[in-house]
């Protein structure tokens, strides 16, 4: 049985070995039906580990047109879709923290993850979901292996920017921080990130506004919780950054 293909022809396709009364590997040899193999899985959650975002779509592009087998977990195909992605979000979030992501930050990209395939109505938006947050995870990941090759100061700012988001952070701050002066902090800090620490700072916000707007923060909620100075610079800085306003963002699963 074809759950993800049941009712139409999909961009990908996902088999449900064989399950009921008796033993179930039985079943699976009589119908000549196995799991995917977990070299298979290995190799896609090593793209995550090593940052290889491109890898990732790749993966995803020839295994899901070739076709995945998983176990059956509902009866329901659309409730085994959701299954499917909170068993691939977990274990990818994992590699994530193997591959040197915050382990804090893992585990909310992995809450979030599950809290949308949950709203979700069809097993074609759990795909995309999983396609385009297992990029932007392996993204994550790079980002924190160049972090890791940051010098030890601007490390030590970045990290300092990344706790306290929703206070007032300024490069005068992070100098007296680091014991070093504004001017060289600064031009350290360029050097390495290819941004001010106030770009920075902005890019960070932006990207942690995302995360309270999809919790159910109101605009204006998340624009002052952020330290934006007024909800319309907010909103400017948002559209941007994404290309599209706070509130088409929280509409576009809808």
């Amino acid at each position: 049985m074809d759950a993800a293909n049941a009712g139409g022809r999909k961009p990908y396709s996902i088999e449900v070995v064989p399950s009921g009364e008796g033993d179930p590997l039985f079943r699976q040899r009589e119908a000549g039906v196995g799991h995917t193999p977990y070299q298979t899985e290995r190799i896609f959650y090593s793209l995550i580990r090593e940052g290889d975002s491109e890898g990732v779509r790749r993966f995803f592009g020839e295994y899901l047109a070739k076709g995945i087998v998983v176990g059956r977990l509902s009866a329901d195909a659309l409730t085994q879709m959701k299954y499917f992605a909170v068993c691939c979000v977990t274990l990818a979030c994992r590699s994530a923290i193997l591959g040197g992501m915050d382990e804090t930050d893992a585990f909310n990209f992995s809450d979030d993850c599950i809290r949308c395939a949950d709203a979700m109505k069809s097993g074609e938006e759990i795909m995309a979901l999983l396609t385009g947050r297992a990029a932007e995870l392996a993204d994550k990941v790079a980002e924190c292996k160049s972090a890791a090759e940051l010098p030890p100061p601007v490390r030590k700012c970045v990290n300092y920017v990344n706790r306290n988001l929703h206070g007032r952070i300024t490069l005068a701050a992070l100098a007296e921080y680091c014991g070093l002066s504004a001017g060289y902090l600064g031009a350290m800090f360029r050097r390495s990130t290819g941004c001010s620490v106030s770009q920075f700072v902005t890019k960070r916000r932006l990207e942690a506004a995302k995360a309270l707007l999809e919790g159910g923060c109101s605009v204006g909620e998340t624009a002052y919780t952020l330290g934006f100075s007024t909800e319309s610079h907010f909103i400017a800085r948002f559209k941007e950054e994404f290309g599209v306003t706070p509130r088409r963002w929280c509409e576009r699963g809808v």
